[in-house]
């Protein structure tokens, strides 16, 4: 991306990370997507992971012009903090992007206390405040000593701009910078699903249902597992197919049974790569409450399929109501079965839909969109 701004001497930044990557994800190529168009720049990208990650994902980012550093943030604060300092000095780091730590977290603080001159903090983390009188008093104060030294914080939908500012932060220093897929990588693919109906004996009649997600209470798997045996009762033909594990998965096998639906779902546990899987799918639900952008929703409609969501959290600002899928209330599995059912009764609407998912996630939601805003930002703050 051709930039306006031209330095005496190029920044450096640091891009901390409270995790490594056991795969590579849609959050890897918009870090690579930063890394390419920075080096191009001039300008030095490192990426801080608290572990090694694994060589392969490495040299992907190695090639593109990043360095690589450990800081492990679980070890302790003191020991983090003379690792980053080590890092800043090291790499002569003038801005370092908090990135997947909670808002409360010390790495504020401690990124500038590391001698960096410009502290820019990213919410990702899903969840709604629901904390009240001194309870919620508490949580402000802290939220706003915790992020104080962020020059900007980076909300990735409006809905985390709203609870961001609930916990204290102010509202002047959040700027909404939604994330993206690659749609090189998302798109649709009718063999996939020939594949997959294949391998787990699929008939061309019904229709496949797909989500992703970790099975987490958050992510209300139970009221997908629910509307499904509602579905059943209606005779809609269709199967299932959840991918993720998680602490609910043997309660969900059990609800499973107890709504009549074992032969209906197939459990495939982690999926390192989720692509084929929503390029095979006709409708893609993800139950959430709360979710800070629902990252997976846009990878599904990137392949060109129609997405059943909550009305709640970011959700409503990826997916356009009976434009690009069906939202229904939250929890709220006779609304979900509904919205299945209506999709999976109207091939015509499905394609429509489809069609419309695509469009809407290459206009605004690729990885590219979400690289220039990101370095736009770092650029009022250098300028």
């Amino acid at each position: 991306m051709p930039s306006t701004w031209i330095p005496m001497r190029k920044p450096s930044v640091a891009l901390l990370l409270d995790s490594a990557p056991r795969t590579w994800t849609s959050q890897e190529d918009i870090h690579l997507r930063l890394c390419e168009t920075l080096c191009a720049q001039g300008i030095k990208l490192t990426l801080v992971f608290a572990d090694q990650i694994r060589a392969d994902l490495a040299d992907r980012f190695r090639e593109s012009g990043a360095a690589i550093e450990i800081a492990n943030y679980g070890e302790g604060p003191f020991r983090f903090l003379k690792r980053l300092l080590a890092i800043v000095t090291e790499h002569d780091i003038s801005l370092i992007h908090v990135c997947f730590f909670d808002y409360f977290s010390a790495v504020p603080w401690l990124a500038r206390l590391s001698g960096a001159k410009h502290i820019l903090y990213e919410q990702l983390n899903s969840g709604e405040l629901t904390a009240t009188s001194w309870k919620k008093q508490l949580i402000q104060l802290r939220g706003a000593i915790a992020t104080q030294p962020a020059v900007k914080v980076i909300a990735i939908s409006r809905f985390v701009k709203e609870e961001l500012i609930k916990c204290g932060v102010p509202a002047g220093k959040i700027i909404v910078r939604r994330l993206g897929v690659d749609t090189n990588r998302f798109f649709p693919d009718s063999a996939a699903r020939k594949e997959w109906a294949t391998k787990l004996n699929i008939g061309p009649e019904e229709i496949i249902v797909s989500t992703v997600s970790v099975l987490r209470p958050f992510k209300n798997p139970q009221t997908i597992v629910q509307a499904c045996g509602l579905l059943a009762k209606r005779s809609v033909p269709f199967k299932l197919l959840v991918a993720g594990d998680g602490a609910m998965l043997s309660d969900l096998q059990k609800l499973a049974v107890d709504v009549g639906v074992t032969d209906r779902i197939h459990w495939l546990g982690y999926c390192a790569d989720p692509k084929s899987l929503l390029q095979t799918s006709d409708i893609f639900v993800l139950a959430s409450t709360g979710e800070a952008f629902g990252l997976v929703l846009a990878e599904a409609m990137a392949c060109g399929v129609p997405v059943v969501g909550s009305r709640s959290g970011a959700i409503p600002e990826i997916v356009k109501d009976g434009i690009t899928g069906l939202l229904a209330p939250p929890r709220d599995e006779v609304s979900f079965a509904d919205a299945i059912e209506r999709l999976a009764r109207n091939e015509s609407l499905r394609k429509e839909m489809g069609t419309n998912s695509l469009a809407r996630v290459r206009e605004r939601f690729t990885v590219g969109k979400t690289a220039q805003e990101t370095i736009r930002i770092y650029e009022s703050l250098w300028s």
